[in-house]
């Protein structure tokens, strides 16, 4: 898995868009479920265009296993904003083993890099982000559980959004943090 190098900004703009998502997701739970899909289509979308350019345009070298991941998070967006309801339950899989494996290398990195700067909050994000993926993975779709699961977006996506503005607001003009 690569690593991302994130900027002040970065993690500021990342923290704010995780807070709106979840102060959505507790004020519109009800409503949420017919927007659910189309908020995690464009974040996937987002999220993929932005890593599948970072993994063409770094030093000219290409990294081919995470532009084929970028691409397959855009076919999954694109599928989202064609039958939202249809890719919810598939796409609650999908998110629920993204965010294991991305907690999995968060804390790895987290401990095995002692360098790292902010590495605890790193750590602490991934430990959230497995704890997430087990309890999505697990949560009983369709019928409440899709509550469920928004929910716990809502609250996965107010701690990463925390996690984030803090560790934005502690960092000084240039410095930059590694994420994954």
């Amino acid at each position: 898995m690569e690593v991302e190098i994130l900027t002040k900004g970065g993690l500021l703009a990342r923290g704010i868009f995780a807070l709106i998502i979840g102060l959505l997701c507790f004020t519109l739970p009800v409503g949420m479920q017919a927007v659910f899909a189309y908020l995690l289509g464009i974040f996937l979308l987002i999220i993929s265009l932005v890593t599948g350019a970072i993994s063409i345009g770094e030093s000219g070298k290409v990294h081919w296993g995470v532009l084929i991941l970028s691409i397959l998070g855009v076919i999954i967006a694109l599928l989202m904003f064609m039958s939202p309801f249809i890719m919810f339950l598939a796409l609650t899989l999908l998110i629920a083993a993204w965010a294991i494996i991305t907690g999995i290398a968060e804390l790895v990195l987290a401990f095995s890099l002692k360098e790292l700067p902010f590495r605890v909050l790193l750590g602490i994000s991934g430990f959230f982000a497995v704890l997430f993926g087990i309890l999505i993975g697990f949560a009983p779709i369709p019928g409440e559980g899709s509550l469920v699961l928004i929910m716990l977006v809502g609250i996965y996506c107010l701690i990463l959004g925390i996690l984030s503005i803090i560790t934005g607001l502690l960092m000084h003009k240039g410095e930059v943090i590694a994420a994954v």
